[in-house]
């Protein structure tokens, strides 16, 4: 989905309002023109990407994915996702503190493009913004 020009639409599940923030300061510092939205919890990410379905504005690019939110966490939204077949054409990245290799095999298995451990600094996560950004054409500038 193009939102304006040449930005592209990330939707960031994460209960970390801090972590929503770092993310969206480390795509504009890699220079990506990225169009961040962050759900605060598997429910408001599956209702976003209903609303997305129901008014027309189309889904988005890329879902960067935490595992431990609260009410739905990330691997029921993943399997939920994954289970539709409109929605699981969109490329999933697991963004998680996690480095459990139980959660990464899961997670394979249930349909995620990637699986990334969170940054420690900000320049890591630029790094790792820089990378996501630039591994899925979608979010390119066209």
């Amino acid at each position: 989905m193009t939102v304006s020009g040449d930005r592209r639409t990330v939707l960031m599940a994460d209960d970390d309002d801090e972590d929503c923030f770092l993310a969206k300061k480390a795509f504009e510092a890699s220079g990506m023109e990225i169009f961040l939205f962050c759900a605060g919890n598997g429910i408001k990410l599956m209702s976003y990407l209903s609303g997305c379905l129901g008014d027309g504005t189309g889904l988005p690019d890329l879902i960067l994915l935490d595992l431990n939110m609260p009410m739905k966490d990330g691997r029921e939204a993943l399997v939920e996702i994954k289970s539709d077949p409109v929605l699981q054409q969109i490329p999933i990245v697991i963004l998680t503190t996690s480095q459990e290799e139980k959660d990464i095999k899961f997670c394979m298995e249930a349909g995620a493009s990637s699986f990334i451990t969170k940054p420690a600094t900000f320049n890591e996560w630029v790094v790792s913004m820089k990378s996501v950004a630039e591994h899925w054409p979608g979010l390119r500038a066209a």
